[in-house]
């Protein structure tokens, strides 16, 4: 096994600046980590674990700004979308009832995953929720995306040899329905030239 510190941490860097709202998506990060894990990179429970825990200080940070920044340069600011007072009491009163759901089916969802932890600190969820939430759903969703590299990088000579057999049929179909298409192409021609 080839475990470097150094390796755990661009891990972990790079799902925390996906938990920012980067563009750097967890759904190429994680099944190369869980690839490498194949290979004997990773540990492949340390690098779920070492993704989720990167994900999870980044929707830390996110949850924090929203907490201390979001209500003040909302109120300001809102007026202008006509967002009040009694609106975001309504946001918290709804997340204190689902906010849990919310933000753990959050982190399946692309681009939302990302944001969620916005609104859960302005309606100022409890913190101990937010965090069992996030982890929980960090976890399952960076577990299945490494298993996925995981099972690719064990059976890549299959895969890549079926991905050979798949591209003959392909270029196969291509070409058939290039033949048909010069066909009519031709046929209609001839028709509108008469």
């Amino acid at each position: 096994m080839n475990f470097t510190p150094s390796s755990y941490s661009i891990l972990l860097i790079l799902m925390f600046l996906e938990a920012l709202g980067l563009p750097v998506p967890s759904e190429v990060i994680m099944p190369l980590a869980g690839y490498f894990s194949s290979q004997g990179q990773y540990d492949l429970l340390g690098a779920i674990l070492v993704g989720t825990i990167g994900a999870t200080i980044g929707s830390f940070l996110d949850y924090f700004i929203a907490l201390f920044l979001g209500e003040p340069i909302l109120l300001r600011y809102g007026k202008y979308i006509r967002l009040t007072q009694a609106n975001l009491n309504k946001m918290y009163l709804w997340f204190n009832k689902y906010g849990v759901f919310a933000v753990f089916f959050a982190r399946f969802l692309p681009a939302v995953r990302a944001l969620i932890s916005y609104p859960a600190g302005l309606a100022k969820m409890n913190f101990l929720r937010f965090f069992i939430a996030t982890f929980a759903g960090q976890f399952l969703w960076n577990g299945v995306l490494a298993y996925v590299g995981f099972l690719f990088g064990r059976n890549y000579s299959t895969i890549v040899s079926q991905i050979d057999h798949l591209t003959y049929i392909i270029t196969i179909i291509l070409i058939i329905a290039l033949i048909v298409v010069i066909i009519l192409y031709k046929h209609n021609f001839l028709k509108y030239k008469r």
